[in-house]
């Protein structure tokens, strides 16, 4: 969601700019007449969006500070996230026929060349009738059809032609949660999970992260270390920063503690209608490494077969060229055609290839993440001193659970407001 530009925050804006950059709440609030909490809050936000910091004096006052231009930050980020959901819209209207279009144009692909085959037969047909003593080619085969085809070139034209292997179309299922299952293959959509994969498999990625946030919060009772909040923001260590945006999301503040540690209380995490049960919670945030496609091998085989044909067949059309053009045969004028059809073909293979580099240059940096949050964790399975002391004091302090019942309620909008004055 691209950052919102309210009054309230374009007032802090302004405020903060005008005092230098580096402002408390209580400054903002002076400057601006605007209360405390939501100034506070604010500021909370402001900083996540802009990379701006947060500052803990030893008395234990809290500033925020910016970098000069912060603003301009701001709004280059809100402009960008607003380009990128029009990009999404308009690249939605048209992506079913995309996705088809691919699938279409292999086998229009593969039917032309099946055709300049058939035109090829014929033409070594004619000529063969027509001059005997070409009949022989350099110690080559000998045909009725193909009087200039080597023993090589016959055999790598009647695969093309006859040949196809066979193949198990039993069912199957997806293994991640996020990936969509199908019940029957599709050519098309198999050609474009061939040529282009089936997306981004950590779409959810952002909504596990939020939800095992929450959950840390709720198991420590509402108070967090920004160690804690570590395996699963991704930020180092002890890095105060990286809890801002958690801050923003879940109406937290900062705390500084009278051994000088900082820790996170989140009050409005505390307040429940119900007892929950809290589920498992993974010591970590994992990030799904990227598939080549997510459809079996089984169901591509038919991609292979026409791909591989249209590469093999329009490339043997080309070497056929120097024949036609020594002969003077009319079929040199299907050269640009041939060219085409080499270079869809190639490239319907040079793609996948090129993908499945970068593929492995992705999966590398997903796994460099992963490790960086499995080793935040380890780091509170084994903790030095120093977060042994911050962890107990986050443990020391605690926000109370309120459980709103339903028949602790004074006010509801079930009711009529005068009837419910007089309720004993």
């Amino acid at each position: 969601m691209a950052p919102t530009q309210t009054k309230e925050k374009q007032i802090v804006l302004k405020a903060i700019d005008s005092l230098g950059r580096r402002v408390t709440p209580a400054d903002v609030a002076t400057k601006t007449g605007l209360a405390i909490l939501p100034v506070t809050m604010t500021l909370n936000e402001i900083a996540s969006e802009t990379q701006g910091h947060m500052e803990v004096s030893k008395q234990g006052d809290i500033a925020y500070s910016f970098a000069p231009g912060f603003q301009s930050h701001y709004l280059a980020q809100g402009i960008k996230r607003v380009l990128e959901r029009i990009w999404a819209n308009v690249f939605s209207v048209g992506f079913f026929i995309l996705r088809i279009s691919f699938g279409i144009m292999l086998i229009l692909s593969t039917i032309i060349i099946l055709v300049l085959l058939f035109l090829l037969i014929m033409y070594y047909s004619q000529s063969g009738r027509d001059d005997d003593d070409d009949r022989y080619d350099g110690g080559g085969f000998r045909g009725g059809f193909f009087p200039h085809l080597s023993l090589f070139d016959y055999l790598i034209l009647r695969d093309i032609l006859f040949g196809y292997p066979q193949y198990d179309r039993q069912g199957y299922r997806y293994d991640r949660p996020t990936v969509r299952t199908t019940q029957k293959s599709n050519f098309f959509f198999n050609c474009f999970s061939f040529l282009f994969g089936d997306g981004n498999p950590n779409l959810n990625l952002e909504e596990r992260k939020w939800v095992m946030i929450a959950e840390v919060i709720q198991r420590n009772k509402g108070v967090v270390t920004a160690e804690q909040l570590a395996p699963y923001t991704g930020g180092l260590p002890g890095n105060e920063d990286s809890v801002l945006p958690v801050l923003v999301r879940f109406d937290g503040r900062p705390e500084v503690t009278e051994g000088g540690d900082i820790i996170y209380l989140f009050p409005s995490m505390q307040i429940t209608a119900h007892e929950s049960k809290l589920s498992t919670l993974p010591t970590y945030l994992s990030e799904w490494t990227w598939k080549f496609s997510n459809v079996p091998s089984g169901q591509l085989i038919w991609v292979y077969v026409l791909a591989g044909f249209n590469l093999i067949g329009s490339w043997f059309l080309l070497g056929q060229l120097g024949v036609f053009a020594r002969a003077g045969s009319e079929l040199v004028g299907l050269a640009p055609l041939i060219f085409a059809l080499v270079i869809y073909a190639t490239l319907f293979l040079g793609v996948p290839l090129v993908r499945w580099v970068v593929i492995t240059v992705l999966n590398q940096r997903i796994e460099s993440r992963n490790n960086i949050r499995l080793s935040n964790a380890r780091l509170l399975e084994n903790p030095s001193p120093e977060i042994r002391k911050k962890l107990a004091s986050a443990r020391s302090t605690h926000v109370d659970k309120r459980i709103l019942r339903e028949n602790e309620a004074i006010f509801t909008t079930e009711k009529d407001s005068l009837e419910q004055e007089f309720d004993d």
